[in-house]
């Protein structure tokens, strides 16, 4: 069992983690995922939608033996972390890059965080502007930014937050074991409608 840990900060954007989370629970599309959340401490968040998750874990019980993909999912509060927090967030995403057989994937602020602490000067990527980003100190890679709803490049996964359907797509292709025709059939479910698709994929 592949294990996906859904990395959420206060006031996440709830729509950033829907698309991919219930992929990866669904059977038809995946067998072999687990889904997890994880985040600062195990007190419940609450998501811009007024969703409420409880944790399951922190960030320090985040381990490359528990984790096959870490997914941080955008929000509000990705700018306003404590010193510290920022630590700790960058040296995991550190980990996780170093490792080639984890997969990394951020959406929305959370893209941003990455490329401004300087985590995405060495892919290929997207994130919600170009602008924001591109005067940061720590970015040098503007000439490998990508104008697109979603990028994936090897193992890392950017996405803009207006484009979490993409963003699960690149994510289980990504993961390297999910059939594409279940990825492209849960991708044309919510783009044509769920008959369109399944008329397109049931003699496949």
């Amino acid at each position: 069992m592949k294990k996906i840990v859904f990395l959420i900060l206060d006031e996440f954007a709830d729509w950033e983690t829907a698309f991919l989370a219930s992929a990866l629970n669904e059977e038809n599309i995946t067998q072999n995922y687990s889904v997890s959340y994880a985040s600062t401490d195990k007190d419940v968040k609450v998501s811009m939608g007024n969703l409420k998750i409880l944790p399951d874990m922190t960030l320090e019980e985040i381990t490359e033996d528990n984790t096959d993909g870490l997914i941080l999912i955008g929000g509000k509060t990705w700018r306003n972390q404590n010193f510290e927090t920022n630590y700790t967030l960058i040296e995991l995403v550190k980990k996780f890059k170093n490792n080639p057989n984890k997969v990394v994937g951020a959406i929305c602020d959370a893209a941003y965080f990455l490329a401004t602490n300087g985590l995405l000067n060495d892919c290929k990527h997207t994130v919600n502007s170009l602008a924001e980003i591109k005067d940061n100190e720590n970015y040098t890679n503007s000439e490998n930014f990508v104008k697109a709803e979603s990028v994936i490049d090897g193992k890392m996964v950017t996405a803009r937050g207006d484009s979490p359907l993409h963003f699960a797509k690149d994510v289980m292709k990504a993961l390297g074991d999910i059939p594409e025709k279940n990825i492209n059939f849960f991708f044309d479910m919510y783009t044509i409608g769920f008959e369109k698709a399944f008329e397109k994929y049931s003699n496949k």
